[in-house]
């Protein structure tokens, strides 16, 4: 035992842990640089088309003394154009319109290479607008504009209702993302809802209790909870008297809201109406008023650190869990083509065996679902040698039972250790980023012209919505990459047109090495 012991520390603590730390910092090291590397091919060849554009501008390539900057109809033209590829969303005119607007605020009716970049960059978002406000506004125009309808709004919606009623310009910086993370006021509607969540939280208890010990659920439960679910209703046309559907359906927590304050009162309603017992599946749909519950922590700055973080942890980790999903679909189908048919009660060859006398039944290869279920246990237990025994005694091929200890050195020791291994190194260097401000850059192109086409759409009462396929940290590198670019651009030339002139005048494809930290562009 003792020799055991010395082994178990020596080999699995120490050598196999060196080792996975060894791997997942040579791993993560190679992400960044490859992270690095793909940023600056975007940036550069974002360059390449704003000089494409620029020689079919002038019908010259660029040059000392010549017009580094791109006219409003070229631009929009070139808007038009990219437009046409199948794989991203159309632009209208009038949006292209806007968005040169937002971007060109000397009203020259040019753009330079750091803001076509920007708009570059902001079209690879996808965009909807939706309209602010409700059909009220448009129908009653007297009641909406009343005293008592402005202290209803703002009952509803907080501090949006006043700065939509004030200066559009003001309100202009008000879409889901920005507010996504709850740091502003929360309105006097979700502070009373919640104080209804906490009560019929208690309901729940209450409910969830009475069918524990099997007692009777006095009558009036069955009335609250359709009571329940019609103060829930409210609260949806509340909010849909004073926005519109389109932007009430721009936020997921609401689409949640509305499904589940749907479900529930469907449920409440044939529980009535329908002669029966459906207490099984009213007692799967309480789940949904626990997860209105659950959302609502999402308030709390702890909370919602843990959400982000996950989400980058998926993101980032895509790759390793990649390799974990395909092991894991590999021998879910081995065994299935290997062990299908061979595991179930009546086999008369299991008889003595620890996986029959235990009542693993449910845990056998003949389809897909089973074989993987399998195999989950396998990675998230220890090594359980009742499914190789029972193999052995069932299985007409021989060495069929050793597919369970492959698995386990290669899935749970390497695989699933990389994975667990790699997710705390990336956790923790999360953790230490908690609260840190974003790297500042001389000119953040990109804010710039988001927050000049919310401020464009406001004027119009419309609000921007928009989604990117790249998280975070990949526009951050892009942002990096830039700066870098116009860094190394500045050592070649400190005037502005030569160092925009350098800019263009770069190789797309040759490397650009990283040493030190870009300098400031002014």
């Amino acid at each position: 035992g003792l020799l055991w012991l010395i082994f178990l520390v020596i080999a699995h603590v120490l050598l196999l842990s060196l080792v996975l730390d060894t791997l997942t910092a040579a791993y993560m090291l190679f992400s960044e640089e490859e992270a690095k590397e793909v940023a600056e091919r975007k940036v550069k060849g974002i360059l390449k088309v704003f000089k494409t554009v620029l020689v079919a501008t002038t019908g010259a390539a660029p040059s000392p003394g010549s017009c580094l900057e791109i006219p409003r109809a070229d631009f929009l033209q070139f808007i038009k154009e990219y437009g046409t590829s199948p794989k991203v969303d159309s632009i209208s005119e009038e949006r292209a319109e806007i968005m040169f607007q937002a971007i060109d605020k000397d009203n020259s009716r040019y753009i330079d290479y750091e803001e076509f970049c920007g708009i570059c960059r902001v079209i690879q978002y996808r965009f909807w607008c939706t309209r602010r406000q409700s059909v009220v506004a448009s129908w009653f125009p007297g009641l909406w504009n009343s005293d008592a309808f402005q202290r209803y709004r703002v009952f509803v919606e907080g501090s949006r209702a006043s700065a939509a009623a004030g200066d559009a310009e003001d309100s202009a910086g008000s879409s889901p993302e920005d507010d996504a993370d709850g740091d502003g006021d929360h309105p006097e509607l979700d502070r009373l809802m919640n104080c209804v969540l906490v009560v019929n939280l208690c309901l729940v208890v209450a409910e969830t209790a009475c069918d524990l010990n099997k007692w009777q659920e006095p009558p009036s439960f069955e009335s609250l909870e359709l009571v329940f679910s019609l103060i829930y209703l409210g609260e949806v046309f509340a909010k849909l008297s004073v926005v519109s559907f389109g932007e009430y359906w721009s936020y997921g927590s609401n689409q949640f809201d509305l499904f589940s304050t749907v479900v529930l009162l469907v449920s409440s309603l044939l529980e009535r109406i329908v002669e029966g017992d459906i207490s099984t599946y009213a007692n799967m749909l309480r789940l949904l008023r626990l997860l209105r519950v659950v959302k609502n922590l999402m308030n709390m700055p702890s909370v919602k650190f843990m959400v982000k973080t996950i989400s980058k942890l998926l993101a980032t980790a895509q790759e390793m869990v990649t390799l974990l999903g395909v092991v894991l679909f590999f021998f879910t189908n081995l065994s299935v083509q290997v062990l299908g048919g061979e595991l179930y009660e009546g086999n008369k060859k299991l008889e003595g065996t620890e996986w029959l006398e235990e009542h693993w039944i449910a845990l056998n290869c003949n389809d897909v679902p089973m074989a993987f279920g399998v195999w989950v246990v396998t990675l998230l237990s220890e090594y359980q040698p009742k499914f190789p025994d029972a193999v052995a005694q069932v299985s007409s091929f021989s060495l069929s039972w050793t597919m369970f200890p492959i698995f386990y050195v290669v899935g749970v020791s390497i695989v699933f250790e990389l994975v667990k291994a790699f997710t705390i190194e990336v956790f923790v260097t999360l953790y230490k980023g908690k609260g840190a401000r974003p790297k500042e850059s001389a000119r953040d192109v990109l804010g710039e012209c988001k927050q000049g086409f919310k401020q464009a759409l406001a004027v119009r009462g419309e609000v921007l919505h928009y989604s990117s396929s790249l998280n975070e940290s990949a526009q951050e590198a892009m942002q990096e990459a830039f700066d870098h670019l116009d860094s190394k651009a500045r050592q070649k030339a400190g005037e502005y047109h030569d160092r925009v002139l350098a800019m263009l005048l770069m190789d797309p494809d040759a490397p650009t090495p990283h040493h030190g930290k870009p300098h400031s562009k002014h």
